[in-house]
């Protein structure tokens, strides 16, 4: 379907990918993976627009290629259409065309133009399965458990829902690519388990980018993994990969380390050869100098480049006071009596709660239930009564294109100014959103160990579950209390048959321990972790 061979690009300011080879098939379901800034969406924008740029090596990619695409922000239309209405409009609008030039053939003169114009229709309506857009629709908003929305108006919609329905839509008509830019980000949990469903139940070929640790574990069967400038593919689930590329980069870097210390006494042997050489000026000597040296060099063209171990370890240490102050106590977050209505539509009602001197609490529920203008409300009154004492991070909503800048590097940054001021409370609009896995968990740590209160709204579990001392659900206006240990019990009993959240902590403590040991040289102690024998 798609294959790059040989492929170099990059911008003025920065190298992005050097010889790189990977194919995308028809019918996989392959997720791109990467750090922060690594160039996963100009990945995809190559693939989307590859007449805009100029690169070295080739793109292979059959021709009328029909690709799908869901950016990270996507624009909430206000039309009066119900959600069927919403995903049945594209159809509708085909066979609608269809009609308007049966029409016009019955009255033109030219009907070989029109003719050709209306098999091009034909070929678009039987693409898509148009005729039987209804019964198509029913079946997938079946599938994601989202029949109950068929008759609401989209305007009424959440974000997170409308971005649901949105990637419906887009599966429904069929491309032959569908690209997915993290299509998780600001999707509450029921809209989460639904796109889980939605991509393991779709038929056609999928490319997402995602840091999503649910998504990653539940969905794909191939894994692209951008590191070190080049891409590593893998046919495989993402577990299965992880410990693929541990066990790989053991036997690299043992075999790197064993061909270096043999290039080292090759050169010594040469060393000696050449002093007696030198000595003796005798033309065998000088003959065996010189085929040895010429063996060394063929030795070090063979030995390539250095294997590459990226630098994950993101270090965030959030201020909590600065050094001259001697004591420093955490502020008490109080709410009392808080509602919030948008026009007559009432949100919260008489909401209060309160977050103790250095408690960690997270908000949570459904999208469009009024938690991050909550989060904002309390950080301004915040403001009024402790002027600089409390930090606020805010969601990234929207691209910069000036900057070049992608979701996760703009909330690096807002994290890195936090780490600079002290706070004495820190409010997190969805600070993980857009960060790389490893970004993430090095924000969940310096959450844990941040001395201040923390009032945190996200739809990252793993961050709720990582960081809440206590939970605050939002829902149906109300507001209720649970511990983080409860919280997390009944996400398993609802939705998950295993524990995920400490099956992915394993993997990653796995991970960590691993790459201390590859770069201490003590590759058997990792060959035993990981439960792998030595190659003969």
């Amino acid at each position: 379907m798609i294959k790059f061979e040989n492929f170099s690009f990059g911008f003025p300011q920065k190298d992005l990918y050097e010889n790189i080879n990977f194919e995308i098939n028809t019918g996989d379901h392959a997720v791109l993976i990467g750090s922060n800034g690594s160039g996963k969406s100009t990945l995809v924008d190559l693939i989307m627009h590859e007449e805009k740029y100029t690169y070295d090596g080739m793109i292979r990619m059959q021709k009328n290629f029909r690709i799908g695409y869901i950016s990270q922000f996507v624009e909430h239309e206000t039309s009066e259409f119900t959600v069927f209405e919403f995903l049945a409009a594209p159809f509708r609008a085909l066979l609608q065309q269809s009609d308007e030039l049966c029409a016009k053939m019955s009255e033109s003169e030219n009907l070989e133009k029109i003719y050709e114009e209306y098999q091009k229709v034909l070929e678009r309506i039987d693409a898509v399965d148009a005729y039987n857009y209804e019964s198509n629709i029913g079946k997938e908003l079946a599938a994601a458990g989202l029949s109950e929305f068929a008759e609401m108006s989209v305007n009424k919609l959440s974000g997170g829902e409308y971005k649901l329905f949105f990637i419906m839509r887009n599966m429904l008509l069929k491309p032959q690519l569908l690209i997915m830019d993290e299509p998780d980000v600001f999707l509450d949990f029921e809209n989460l388990a639904a796109l889980i469903k939605l991509i393991n139940t779709y038929e056609g070929t999928v490319l997402t980018i995602t840091h999503n640790r649910l998504l990653l574990t539940q969905c794909f069967d191939k894994v692209l993994d951008i590191e070190n400038k080049s891409v590593r593919e893998f046919p495989g689930n993402f577990a299965e990969y992880n410990e693929w590329m541990l066990g790989n980069k053991v036997e690299m870097f043992e075999h790197a380390k064993n061909f270096d210390e043999f290039l080292v006494r090759q050169e010594q042997i040469v060393g000696k050869i050449r002093k007696i050489a030198e000595m003796t000026a005798e033309p065998k000597m000088g003959r065996q100098l010189k085929a040895r040296a010429t063996y060394i060099e063929r030795l070090k063209k063979m030995r390539g480049e250095d294997p590459f171990i990226e630098e994950h370890e993101h270090e965030f240490t959030l201020c909590f006071k600065s050094e001259e102050e001697e004591e420093t106590m955490p502020l008490e977050v109080a709410v009392d009596g808080y509602s919030l209505a948008y026009g007559e539509r009432k949100l919260l009602e008489n909401i209060s709660f309160t977050a103790a001197p250095g408690e960690k609490v997270a908000i949570v529920g459904a999208n469009g239930t009024g938690k991050s203008s909550m989060l904002r409300d309390i950080f301004a009154e915040l403001e009024k009564k402790y002027l600089g004492k409390a930090g606020y991070f805010k969601q990234v909503v929207e691209a910069d294109d000036e900057l070049l800048l992608s979701g996760g590097e703009r909330n690096l940054k807002q994290i890195e100014e936090l780490c600079k001021t002290p706070h004495t409370a820190l409010l997190l609009d969805e600070p993980t959103s857009h960060l790389d896995i490893y970004a993430q968990i090095a924000l969940e740590k310096a959450i844990r160990a941040y001395e201040g209160t923390v009032i945190i709204v996200s739809h990252d579990l793993f961050a709720v579950t990582a960081c809440a001392d206590r939970i605050i659900l939002v829902e149906n206006g109300e507001i209720r209390e649970m511990s983080g240990r409860a919280y997390r019990k009944s996400i398993y009993k609802k939705y998950f048959d295993s524990d995920v959240f400490d099956a992915e902590k394993k993997r990653i403590d796995l991970e960590i321990k691993v790459t201390k040991l590859i770069r201490a040289g003590k590759y058997d102690e990792a060959r035993e972790i990981l439960g792998i024998k030595k190659e003969d």
